[in-house]
């Protein structure tokens, strides 16, 4: 036998190619942890993953957090010690040395393999989402721990003391106890998770000066010649004397038009002419952007209606149906299932607004109740049914249906080319919350950024 092969096996060393395996997986394992971790902390989205996507229901979940702390940074501390760990194995570190590197090896084993079933199997089971870049580092890391696992050498020591300076061995005893530490670290992971709920949700305040909004400003100004998409100053009504009578060919002054300046001024909606939630006369004023195929939009347009109610006689929101759809929105570049037909619910929802705005509430409510959107022919004969089929035609053939959806993804647009582009939203003059929320987070946000005062009505 050579003393190549003795050094391989008797002596309980690691062979190279199972050591550039393992360093392998785990250096893949840590760039998607790192990726993630940044993409995390820098509020930025994930490449090739849309709003409502599996990648983005998995990381905006409460699972994606222990205690408050991206989990991907955890992952990634746990990986750079393996990697570092590793290069303690090799053939020119003395056997005491690599003893100490197992001991701490297979806990780090163990914590990943656990860790990687806890979170593969709340991927698949609670959020019923995958996250195809989380996905890449469980499974690297587990190959990485399974074959980690697999070459520890798991033996007696040896029986005579000066073979303790020439033999690499892990004794039973020492693979409990580190077992146990394994176990108290995956314990202290599940219960963090369990016992702590973080934000889901961020609000921000957009560069609407920067060269992606100002692009996305002129394509909406270009695509929607209707609205007023400039800096301008609402219409000042003009002062009539109570007794004073309209002379000869004059008629009375009309009321002014109520607009709502967001983003700096970029965008004006004319609250008159805008589906909006609750009195438009109302002094504080939102925007919701939403998908009726969205499901985290579905959960927040509930909310968003409670707390309108809350305060009835103070707050409005403009409700804006926003496709995450290629067929009417360019920034989606890859087609969802989950959000098939989402343009023409959204021309529904415009449509039964334009035709009969009293009407709305009724039709949102019965096309927001449940998990997914009634099948498009249901919601058509429905909404057929509230405004009558002329007037839903009629209302569909209108231009400013078209006109009022090129605009609210117009709006989108703006926060998605400043790497914003969760969905739902909610604007607040001129920032914009993206994600979802609890009420008393809502009222928070409400209080704290649009101006919202006292209690509810």
């Amino acid at each position: 036998m050579s003393e190549k092969t003795k050094r391989a096996g008797d002596d309980g060393s690691t062979s190279p190619g199972l050591l550039y395996a393992i360093r392998f997986l785990t250096l893949v394992a840590m760039a998607m942890s790192a990726y993630l971790a940044w993409v995390t902390l820098s509020g930025g989205a994930v490449a090739g993953c849309g709003p409502d996507s599996g990648c983005d229901k998995v990381l905006h979940s409460r699972w994606a957090y222990w205690l408050g702390v991206p989990v991907s940074l955890g992952a990634l501390a746990v990986y750079a010690l393996i990697l570092r760990l590793s290069v303690r194995l090799g053939r020119g570190t003395t056997p005491v040395v690599q003893r100490k590197a197992w001991s701490r090896l297979v806990p780090c084993a163990l914590l990943v393999a656990g860790a990687a079933i806890w979170f593969v199997g709340l991927q698949v089971f609670v959020v019923q989402a995958v996250c195809p870049y989380c996905m890449v580092a469980h499974i690297s890391g587990s190959l990485a721990a399974l074959l980690l696992l697999l070459g520890a050498p798991l033996r007696p020591a040896p029986e005579k003391p000066w073979e303790l300076d020439e033999q690499i061995f892990l004794t039973t005893r020492v693979f409990k106890r580190v077992a146990l530490i394994a176990l108290a670290g995956l314990a202290g992971l599940v219960f963090g998770q369990l016992a702590h709920q973080p934000r889901t949700y961020r609000v921000k305040s957009l560069d609407v000066n920067s060269s992606a909004t100002n692009s996305a400003h002129s394509s909406a100004a270009a695509a929607e010649p209707t609205q007023e998409l400039a800096r301008v100053q609402p219409p000042t009504n003009v002062a009539v004397h109570p007794g004073s009578k309209p002379g000869p060919g004059m008629e009375p002054p009309a009321p002014a038009a109520r607009r709502l300046p967001i983003y700096g001024g970029r965008f004006q909606l004319d609250l008159e002419k805008t589906p909006v939630i609750g009195p438009p006369t109302n002094r504080w004023v939102a925007v919701s952007l939403f998908d009726y195929t969205c499901h985290h939009c579905r959960a927040m347009h509930a909310l968003l209606v409670e707390v309108q109610r809350m305060y009835s006689n103070d707050l409005a929101i403009v409700s804006l149906p926003m496709p995450l759809d290629p067929g009417c929105n360019p920034t989606v570049t890859r087609a969802h299932p989950m959000h098939t037909n989402a343009c023409e619910y959204a021309r529904l929802g415009l449509a039964v607004w334009r035709a009969a705005r009293e009407k709305h509430p009724a039709f949102d409510l019965w096309l927001f109740d449940g998990e997914k959107p009634p099948p498009l022919p249901a919601t058509r004969d429905y909404a057929a049914q509230l405004v009558g089929t002329n007037l839903l035609n009629q209302a569909l053939q209108d231009r400013w249906v078209e006109q009022q959806l090129k605009l609210d993804v117009a709006i989108y647009e703006l926060a998605y080319r400043s790497g914003q582009g969760q969905m739902p939203q909610l604007i607040l003059g001129d920032k914009v919350a993206v994600g979802s929320y609890l009420r008393d987070d809502l009222i928070k946000m409400l209080v704290e950024h649009l101006g919202l005062k006292g209690g509810p009505n």
